[in-house]
């Protein structure tokens, strides 16, 4: 009768833990979801090279929470299911009378669920190539087929030198633009995880932006509150040290 009331007692302890983990699951996975938003919806609401953090976690660290408070639901529902076999082999005998049909859809029920938890880490990601949103040479284009209109039909030499000098800027900015799409730094990444991706001495990088080189293990979301530099500010400095 004690085992009983224990046993009932450890029941309803483990059901309100699953309960609390289950809310605590859907609540991460909506944050994940429509708060700490990916990059193009985060640049459309907050710019470019703008990171998301709550509680000094991005949305990657707090992906891995979200995992991790699965398994342990899932151990809790391993234990809960446990605590009622008794329970759930009656009932199932009484839905099932042949005793070989209940193993076989046992073995479905446990292969399915197996394949299910298993098989994304079988897969393989289909790789595609990164679209090139800026090109230089239609940006150039672009700008002389504006300026056009404004130049004289008889254009002296200085305003062809000035065309020119606009023109240059653009191909420089447009070049820019171009090298900062290449460039996939987030705040989960360590300087050093930077430093190796891009090929770029750390301690370079790490003094021009005056970063101690025993910091550069730490992530970057960190190290960007701690000595108030943004990733575009980190992006510049790569492709700065990168010509």
């Amino acid at each position: 009768m004690i085992y009983i009331k224990n046993k009932s007692k450890i029941n309803l302890v483990i059901d309100g833990v699953m309960l609390i983990l289950l809310a605590l699951i859907i609540g991460g996975g909506l944050m994940i979801k429509y708060v700490l938003l990916p990059g193009f919806k985060r640049n459309v609401l907050y710019g470019s090279d703008a990171e998301l953090y709550f509680w000094g976690l991005d949305r990657h660290q707090w992906g891995s929470i979200h995992l991790y408070l699965g398994f342990v639901f899932l151990f809790l529902l391993f234990l809960h299911v446990i605590l009622h076999w008794k329970m759930i082999v009656g009932i199932f005998s009484q839905m099932i009378k042949g005793q070989i049909s209940r193993k076989i859809i046992s073995v479905c029920i446990g292969g399915v669920a197996l394949f299910f938890a298993l098989a994304p880490l079988l897969l393989r990601p289909e790789v595609m190539p990164l679209e090139r949103k800026y090109n230089h040479r239609q940006n150039t284009e672009n700008f002389i087929r504006e300026m056009q209109p404004m130049l004289p039909t008889q254009p002296s030499a200085q305003a062809f030198q000035r065309t020119a000098e606009k023109s240059n800027e653009e191909q420089k900015r447009s070049h820019l633009i171009h090298d900062f799409s290449k460039l996939e730094i987030f705040g989960s990444m360590t300087l050093e995880e930077v430093s190796q991706k891009y090929s770029i001495p750390l301690n370079r990088l790490a003094g021009t932006l005056n970063i101690p080189l025993n910091k550069s293990g730490e992530r970057i979301g960190r190290l960007k509150r701690r000595y108030g530099f943004e990733i575009i500010e980190l992006k510049e400095t790569i492709t700065q040290l990168k010509e």
